[in-house]
């Protein structure tokens, strides 16, 4: 009997936007629920200034900092427990595992493919032998040594003392490709869909907001974003070089396609402190779903709110540029995630370094069968039910009861 479901994060939970609505769900259902964050054990960033304590029930959530207390909090859980272990199985959360594995609670796992993998399904060419040995050459020693002890400790975890996963929460088909946690032959796989899929349900039949269909340009805030930086990277590109030339290409689409554009800003973005970097174009936060859903196309880099065009049947232009498209190794890169997912939607990207005369028929269409593919095997696979994901985790639980 499942009487508590509790979610262990490796970031900080304020950062987690599905949070309140998971729990609430949960509680609803006659759930206990509780929220661990472990993000000061991963040396994350943890702001207590930042949080919205009338979003989430500040009670339920329990911060960890040193390893011993969160080892001895899984120790004292019981049988009735539930982990949501949202953390994948590797060199850091290995004694999570066995933790877990040691007192015999039950876990989950959440598993989703976002985005294509450029990688896994690269052709052996000349350019791709060179991109593998760029990216192995940019790791140091911990990532490398980390690297084979995650695939030995992956493969035989059991020798490890610890016990495969008892649930896993999958999206599209794809899903089960790059395996993150543990799975035997007792595990359970609950097929849903990627969040993205719960805001199409709650607007696909809302009326549009306006009689104009504006172009949407999907912001990745590249000079500045905050990942970026955590995983030690720098800007790929300066905001001096970056915008302008954004600008310019969006002056060309606006008079050539006789179309306004819009920015959807990037959730961690912060444009409100900053210049006028659109050029006085309208820049909305926290509301991509809808105006994807009314703009005529969308314009973008690699974003995974790609998925909403994908959902709504809009047509995607694909931008990208020069220093773009010369990072192809490393942590960071966009030069072969924006040709993947243009190709996985039959388009090509356009370089606005270079673009010239743009034939608008030719680059502002969809290709069904394309997109219903790309639905399937990123954001939700076909016959799942047609419900927000955490009430289909929820019931799920409620038949294991």
């Amino acid at each position: 009997m499942i009487k508590k479901i509790i979610f262990i994060l490796p970031y900080p939970f304020k950062s987690i936007g599905y949070l309140p609505v998971a729990t609430g769900i949960l509680r609803n259902n006659g759930f206990e629920s509780e929220i661990w964050d472990i993000s000061p054990l991963l040396n994350i960033t943890y702001d207590d200034q930042k949080l919205n304590r009338n979003e989430i029930n500040f009670d339920s959530v329990k911060i960890f900092n040193q390893k011993r207390k969160l080892i001895q909090a899984i120790l004292n859980l019981d049988e009735h427990c539930l982990v949501n272990c949202f953390i994948k199985l590797c060199t850091d959360s290995f004694f999570i595992y066995r933790a877990l594995s040691k007192r015999g609670i039950k876990y989950c796992g959440l598993q989703m493919t976002g985005l294509p993998n450029p990688i896994n399904q690269e052709k052996m060419s000349p350019t791709s032998i060179n991109n593998f040995f760029g990216r192995i050459f940019s790791l140091n020693f911990t990532d490398i040594s980390n690297h084979f002890f995650n695939k030995i400790l992956f493969k035989y975890y059991f020798f490890f003392g610890i016990k495969a996963a008892d649930i896993i929460l999958l999206g599209g088909e794809k899903s089960l490709e790059n395996k993150i946690y543990p799975i035997d032959n007792n595990t359970r796989l609950l097929w849903a869909h990627s969040f993205d899929y719960d805001f199409y349900i709650q607007i696909k039949n809302q009326i549009a907001l306006s009689d104009t269909s504006p172009c949407v340009f999907l912001d990745e805030y590249l000079p500045f974003h905050p990942d970026l930086q955590d995983i030690g990277i720098g800007s790929p590109v300066s905001s001096d070089e970056y915008y302008p030339k954004l600008c310019k290409f969006f002056d060309y689409i606006e008079h050539e396609f006789h179309v306004r554009i819009i920015i959807a800003a990037h959730p961690k973005s912060n444009y409100e402190e900053t210049s006028d970097f659109f050029q006085g174009r309208t820049v909305i936060k926290g509301d991509t779903a809808r105006l994807v859903k009314d703009s005529s196309f969308v314009i973008a880099h690699m974003s995974t709110s790609i998925n909403f065009a994908v959902l709504f049947k809009k047509p995607i232009l694909f931008a990208t540029m020069d220093k773009l498209q010369k990072l192809k190794t490393g942590k960071f890169i966009p030069g072969l995630y924006i040709e993947k997912m243009a190709s996985e939607l039959m388009t090509t990207p356009i370089n606005i370094d270079h673009f010239h005369d743009l034939n608008q028929d030719k680059i502002i269409h969809v290709n069904n069968v394309a997109y219903n593919t790309y639905k399937t095997n990123y954001i939700k696979k076909d016959g799942t039910p047609e419900l927000p994901f955490w009430e289909i985790f929820s019931l799920y639980c409620q038949r294991l009861n």
